[in-house]
């Protein structure tokens, strides 16, 4: 804070530049550069200040941070941009859900998943694969459409029914078993499922678009038995809850909902115990309609609020997966992209989520494979692991900053 005396309605000095002031009394504060190492109360209490904290405390993220989705294999061994873990959802054509791993009752294909995980195994990343697609075969609703299925030219009704869950669900737990035993030691995370909110709301599919077309309490005895199958085999495997989606900035919005739903939701076992006993990782998808970047920590805020109603305010945050949306990237100028990608970093870290993944790297309309934006996100990234941040900050028009030993940054 910095405080000047009022004398006669008028204060002792007025700085050449500031970012918000009051007069109260015998005082005027203004909010200056310096203050920005860490806001006092006077400060805080400005009316209307144009900035509002992120963190006070330092800010730093090691490389594990900075994950992405690779579509396409030929670049799973991409140098240009750093990527310290990866996410299987949506590789080329899909190849990675158990629809395609197995397409047949007990018929097994692992080539493209081999490939993909040895490839990333070898560059050094983590790896999170999502448990998700049930094949035709096994799916407890094989014509239903969903969010894969009537959209591409023929034969698109292969995908219909892989959003169900199995009619039998011992098949699942094969499933499970079978991926944890061939790939021990590589991969560590599991995330069970894919945005099961969209389109759902707790009771079953509420329209054609679905990832997911069950209730609740499925839900939860996929996510249970997934832990059960993995960690028999695996027990230092971490299992990660169903990722959901288009968060609200306000209390009460579907997903936060969905969310706490599906958390206390009863799995199905002799103890009758809930989701949220059966993870280790909380998963959620950091989208924001229109790339209002102000919102991002608001969201994240109702995500916090969220894990404490749900008992499982312990466990780590992680975005698995995000991106500018509404418009994509390819819609957007190199300088707005990359400076959302660049303010979007920042606040996930400083706001405490512990793994953020892009997607993706490499798709055409939303991939950053692009001139100026990997470049400017190494920049980012490279700070973000320096340590230099000791708090930062967003305004409200949606810029960053961040205090440095160099002093006050803003992008």
């Amino acid at each position: 804070m910095t405080d000047f005396n009022v004398t006669n309605g008028k204060a002792e000095q007025y700085p050449a530049k500031h970012y918000g002031a009051h007069f109260t009394g015998s005082r005027a504060t203004f909010c200056l550069e310096r203050d920005f190492a860490g806001f006092d109360a006077n400060v805080l209490a400005i009316p209307n200040l144009p900035v509002a904290p992120l963190t006070a405390s330092p800010v730093q993220r090691d490389e594990k941070f900075f994950g992405s989705h690779i579509k396409y294999r030929e670049n799973n061994n991409e140098s240009e941009c750093s990527i310290g873990a990866v996410r299987s959802h949506d590789l080329a054509n899909g190849k990675t859900r158990w629809q395609y791993i197995e397409p047949s009752d007990n018929v097994w294909d692992f080539d493209v998943l081999d490939n993909w995980v040895n490839a990333n195994y070898a560059a050094g990343r983590d790896i999170l694969f999502t448990l998700f697609g049930t094949p035709q075969w096994a799916s407890a609703r094989p014509t239903e459409r969903n969010a894969y299925s009537d959209q591409d030219p023929e034969p698109y009704q292969y995908n219909r029914g892989i959003t169900a869950e199995p009619s039998d669900m011992s098949k699942w737990d094969r499933f499970c078993a079978k991926v944890a035993a061939r790939y021990k030691g590589k991969i560590k995370y599991y995330e069970v499922w894919n945005e099961p909110n969209y389109q759902n709301d707790g009771t079953g599919a509420t329209g054609t678009y679905a990832f997911f077309s069950g209730t609740h309490a499925k839900l939860a005895e996929i996510v249970r038995r997934a832990n059960q199958a993995i960690k028999a085999i695996d027990p230092g495997a971490k299992i990660i809850c169903p990722a959901t989606t288009v968060w609200a900035t306000t209390p009460g919005g579907t997903a936060e909902q969905y969310f706490t739903g599906m958390l206390a939701a009863f799995s199905g076992d002799a103890g009758n115990t809930p989701m949220k006993n059966w993870i280790d990782i909380v998963g959620v998808h950091l989208y924001i309609g229109g790339n209002d970047i102000t919102k991002m920590s608001q969201m994240i805020d109702r995500v916090k609020a969220a894990m404490t109603t749900a008992g499982v305010s312990d466990k780590e945050l992680w975005d698995t997966e995000s991106a500018p949306i509404s418009p994509d990237v390819s819609a957007m100028s190199v300088y707005a992209a990359k400076l959302f990608i660049a303010r979007s970093m920042i606040i996930q870290a400083a706001k405490g989520v512990a793994r953020t993944f892009y997607f993706q790297y490499d798709e055409p309309t939303m991939g950053i494979k692009r001139t100026g934006i990997v470049s400017y996100r190494e920049r980012i990234r490279e700070l973000l692991m320096s340590g230099k941040i000791q708090a930062a900050y967003i305004f409200t028009d949606g810029r960053v900053g961040y205090y440095t030993p160099g002093g006050l940054s803003i992008i």
